[in-house]
């Protein structure tokens, strides 16, 4: 059968391919000692850019979900605003609210306001100008995994949705007022605003609170333990209809599809003149993948230059096994040997040499990878970084060590392949 015969001549070269490569041990390997090095390199590199994408898409997806979405001031992934040179935004809660699909819906805002404290030991009172971010009550009912865990110390806590005239400071600005939980502070904002608010909590001090590192934490423009909190609608009664919102997360109902709500709460927001863009899951890990690929494909690429050396040294390997064996050419045709024959030959040959280069390569740039991503995780704090294996990229690795072995040696092959049959027989 072809199939059968067509089966027998692969074996065959492979074997007659696979003597000579054991026949000339020594040159054989400083060839492939040349290919792995560059294969080690291309899979460290592209392994430890997976490893880096999955970690980040796994952190992503821990604090998005699939049923939440975003709502940022300017373009989403440049930074720059639409106009106003800030990142802050008008926003109309009301209409947001109304868009199909929403279910829940979280702002945050922050100002500067003229706050006054309580009296100290020595009868003197704290007052300026200081930092007054506005919450809305749903940050911690609904989207914990945005802002962490916000902790207050004993006798304390957080204030709950309709409350107004309340506040939870951070522990620096409690201690600066002279107020503990139970007292009262002034805040003013625009024209004759101003309100006494109740201190009902005071957030542990930042080395040991919890919601350091949170997203929310660091949209102020100040540290967690500087800042005065407030309800979002607190701030509504003391500088008016928000004109600087920093933020603002949406979580959609059960069956809707986030980008197309996200879409739909763009526009609404836009035609109401809102400079704004949404920023979803998809929108992230798309960005992510764009982003380690092409630094991933811009190291690699580097790396691949010593692939060409390799290239090169097997080029160099099979021109001078193409000399040593022009008699055994010669014998070969006159047996009956085709140019196809020789030519594929020589071309397997090749081709293993790169094979056995990339399946040592593949194995030394897994474990580069592996102690790259052990190196990372010692290098940075709070970083659990993900070590990934792809089984696609040890594919098309050893097919393309396969293949750029095979190419390497077309050259040499060809030209053994057209060696006439006599002047081979005679050659010395």
């Amino acid at each position: 059968m072809p199939e059968v015969v067509a089966l027998r001549k692969c074996l065959d070269f492979l074997q007659l391919a696979g003597r000579s490569i054991v026949h000339r041990k020594i040159r054989s390997w400083l060839t492939v000692i040349g290919v792995f090095i560059g294969i080690t390199a291309v899979v460290a590199l592209i392994s430890i850019g997976y490893s880096l994408e999955e970690t980040i898409n796994q952190q992503i997806s821990g604090v998005f979900g699939a049923d939440s979405f975003i709502i940022l001031g300017g373009d989403t992934f440049t930074g720059r605003s639409h106009g106003s040179g800030t990142d802050e935004y008008a926003l109309d809660l009301d209409a947001l609210r109304s868009v199909d699909g929403v279910r829940a819906v979280a702002a945050v805002r922050s100002r500067n306001g003229f706050v006054q404290g309580q009296p100290d030991e020595s009868g003197q009172t704290l007052q300026g100008f200081m930092p007054v971010r506005g919450l809305s009550a749903e940050l911690v009912t609904e989207f914990r995994s945005f802002v962490g865990e916000l902790e207050v110390q004993p006798g304390g806590r957080l204030f709950g949705p309709e409350e107004e005239a309340v506040t939870v400071l951070g522990a620096d600005i409690a201690e600066r007022l002279a107020v503990s939980v139970g007292d009262t502070i002034l805040v003013a904002g625009d024209g004759e605003n101003e309100l006494n608010l109740e201190v009902v909590g005071i957030l542990v001090p930042s080395d040991d609170d919890s919601s350091e590192g949170s997203f929310v934490s660091g949209m102020s423009q100040s540290d967690e333990g500087d800042t005065i909190n407030v309800p979002y609608e607190t701030m509504d009664l003391l500088w008016g209809p928000a004109e600087d919102v920093l933020v603002t997360l949406v979580r959609i109902e059960e069956g809707y599809d986030v980008d197309g709500v996200a879409d739909r709460a763009e526009k609404i927001l836009t035609d109401r003149g809102s400079e704004v863009s949404t920023l979803t899951y998809t929108d992230l890990s798309d960005f992510v993948g764009t982003m380690t690929s092409a630094i991933g494909g811009f190291l690699a690429g580097i790396a691949g230059i010593s692939l060409l050396v390799g290239a090169v040294g097997v080029m160099n390997t099979m021109f001078t096994s193409v000399l040593e064996r022009t008699k055994e050419i010669g014998v070969m045709k006159a047996v009956g040997a085709k140019n196809g024959h020789v030519l594929s030959i020589f071309l397997v040959e090749s081709g293993l040499m790169g094979l056995v280069g990339g399946i040592v390569g593949t194995v030394f740039g897994l474990i580069l990878s592996r102690l790259g991503v052990f190196v990372i995780e010692r290098l940075t704090t709070g970083f659990d970084m993900v070590f990934v294996v792809s089984g696609s990229l040890i594919l098309y690795t050893l097919l393309g060590a396969f293949g750029l072995g095979a190419i390497a040696g077309l050259w040499p092959a060809w030209r053994a392949s057209r060696l006439p049959v006599v002047d081979a027989l005679r050659y010395e």
